[in-house]
C-alpha cells in the first residue's frame, strides 16, 4: 500500500490529480479495509471544490474508521457547502418541496446549537461586530430569533476558486 500511496502523492505534487486519484483508488482496491486511501480521495476532491465526490470518499473513510477526525470534517464541510447550494437553488425557484424548509430550519438550529452560535453565518457587515458580541448578547440574539436561517451561498461553478484557507482547521 505503501508504493500506491507514494505514487498518489507524488502525482499530486506533480500537480497531476487523476494519476494520483488513480493510485489512492489502486491502493483501495487492493487493500480493502484501508481508510487512507479513502482519505487521500476525499482530501483531494475537496481541495478541487468536488464536494459530492469529497461526501463519498470521506463515507468510505468513515465506514472502515467512524471516528477519523479528518474523514467527519470532510463530510461536514462539504455537505453544509452541497446544502447552502441547493437551499440556494430552492429559494431563487420559491417554491420549496413538501417538508424542506421545515428541515432545512431544524439543522439549521441544531448547528448552531452544536456550534454554540447563534447565527452559523453572520451577513458580512456584522461579522466582526458578532465575534465581539458577549455570551449574554449572543444568547439574547438567540432568544429572539434573530438569523433563523443560513444565509444561502452564491451556487459554485467548477471554474470557482476555492475559498481562502482550510476550513477544515475550524473542525479540529
Amino acid at each position: 500500500m505503501d508504493e500506491w500511496m507514494a505514487r498518489g502523492d507524488a502525482a499530486t505534487k506533480e500537480g497531476d490529480h487523476t494519476k494520483a486519484r488513480d493510485a489512492w483508488r489502486a491502493a483501495a482496491k487492493d487493500y480493502p479495509t484501508a481508510k487512507q486511501p479513502w482519505l487521500k480521495l476525499s482530501e483531494d476532491y475537496f481541495n478541487a471544490a468536488d464536494y459530492g465526490n469529497a461526501v463519498l470518499a470521506a463515507q468510505e473513510a468513515l465506514q472502515r474508521d467512524p471516528h477519523d477526525r479528518l474523514a467527519n470534517s470532510v463530510l461536514a464541510v462539504s455537505g453544509l457547502r452541497l446544502t447552502a447550494g441547493s437551499l440556494a437553488a430552492l429559494r431563487d425557484d420559491g417554491a420549496y418541496a413538501v417538508g424542506s424548509r421545515d428541515e432545512a430550519v431544524a439543522v439549521t438550529h441544531s448547528l448552531r446549537e452544536a456550534l454554540g452560535e447563534p447565527v452559523l453565518v453572520p451577513p458580512p457587515e456584522t461579522a466582526t461586530t458578532h465575534k465581539r458580541a458577549t455570551k449574554a448578547q449572543r444568547a439574547a440574539a438567540h432568544a429572539s430569533g434573530v438569523a433563523e436561517a443560513m444565509p444561502a451561498a452564491p451556487p459554485r461553478t467548477a471554474a470557482a476558486a476555492p475559498p481562502s484557507g482550510n476550513p477544515l482547521d475550524k473542525l479540529k
